[in-house]
């Protein structure tokens, strides 16, 4: 049985439709960056994709990637909600 590691989930402001989106594990977070993301450059942004390898890996705590997302909204100017 494979267990996915979640977190306490981020509601995030989709920038194609404007919808609100859950993001609650590492897998989620690594999809939203490269499918929903405005861009693919940052420090933050880079930084969130690889902590959600290392959290899929074993390597570092689910809440790391959560943590890295929020950076990385709040480097793009991404709009959460709370």
């Amino acid at each position: 049985m494979n267990i996915v590691p979640h977190f306490s989930p981020i509601r995030v402001i989709r920038n194609d439709s404007g919808e609100a989106k859950s993001v609650g594990t590492a897998d989620e977070v690594w999809k939203t960056l490269l499918d929903d993301w405005p861009s693919e450059e940052g420090d933050c942004f880079l930084s969130a994709l690889l902590i959600c390898i290392d959290v899929q890996r074993g390597w570092r705590a689910p809440e790391e990637a959560r943590v890295a997302f929020i950076a990385a909204a709040a480097e793009a100017g991404v709009p959460l909600l709370s």
